[in-house]
């Protein structure tokens, strides 16, 4: 594999075809997916089933159709898409500086809210005693907590793995309050989620599995520019068109495979459906 990443990604000159490839490729890839034949609901569960466990219990009715993802990981990938289009839309996809205590402190705090909320969740399932009841609102905010860090953590990794040009000055988010507007974007668009209009399920449900691919192929060029031995080697978004191609390949062959794994297991072993 590494070889194969080399040799396609060894020329530093890219010609602009490369990024109409790149757009090609992922148009194809979801135009396939919305017109394969069978429901929308099943399909977005389908694809999502080996990265989610999915119990009806724990996820977002819309139309008393259930979300191929549960409340919390809805959250975290909602707020991880959020917050990544907000700094592409800020130009912070090169910001490669170290973020302030305060920035650190905050996101920290994020993370630990959805921990909390997460322990107080098992303790429930283990009946044992536990400060308050759990909610599906409950997760999908702080999973918005913690997508937020998810998201400036990718695009960081994203700046400081691929650009020999970064702007090695300015950090992805300069200070906490910075943070404001795409946590007010995902609350939004969590309100919407919670208002359970039957009209917001397709868009939520494809919206679920377009997040999730896109945090996966995200990480999956950090990893292949790892592999490829480009590191930093990078001067502009069309050189990159190449390496975002494989990995969106790679990324969706990684998730295909995740979910029919566990459809076999299921069927090899019997495993009861989660509630």
């Amino acid at each position: 594999m590494s070889s194969f990443v080399r040799d396609n990604l060894a020329s530093p000159t890219v010609s602009v075809a490369a990024i109409y490839r790149f757009v090609g490729l992922a148009a194809a890839i979801l135009a396939t997916f919305l017109l394969f034949p069978g429901d929308i609901g099943l399909k977005t569960h389908a694809v999502l089933h080996g990265l989610c466990a999915q119990r009806p219990s724990h996820s977002l009715s819309i139309g008393g159709n259930i979300l191929p993802l549960d409340a919390r990981m809805t959250g975290i990938y909602l707020g991880a898409a959020t917050t990544g289009v907000w700094l592409l839309a800020a130009g912070r996809l090169r910001a490669s500086g170290g973020l302030s205590r305060s920035t650190i402190v905050v996101l920290a705090l994020f993370v630990t809210a959805m921990m909390l909320d997460g322990l107080n969740a098992l303790l429930v399932d283990l009946e044992v005693p536990h400060p308050y009841q759990p909610s599906n609102m409950l997760r999908l905010i702080t999973g918005i907590l913690a997508g937020s860090v998810l998201g400036i953590a990718v695009v960081h990794l994203l700046a400081i793995s691929l650009w020999s040009r970064g702007h090695r000055r300015q950090a992805t988010v300069s200070r906490p309050a910075e943070l404001i507007m795409p946590l007010v974007v995902s609350g939004a668009l969590g309100g919407m989620a919670l208002s359970g209009l039957p009209i917001l399920f397709a868009p939520f449900a494809i919206g679920s599995v377009l997040a999730t691919v896109a945090v996966f192929w995200t990480l999956g060029v950090v990893l292949l520019a790892l592999v490829s031995n480009r590191v930093g080697g990078y001067q502009t978004t069309r050189e990159v068109a190449p390496l975002a191609s494989i990995a969106l390949v790679v990324t969706i062959v990684i998730i295909g495979a995740l979910a029919g794994a566990r459809f076999i297991a299921e069927q090899q072993f019997g495993l009861p459906e989660l509630t």
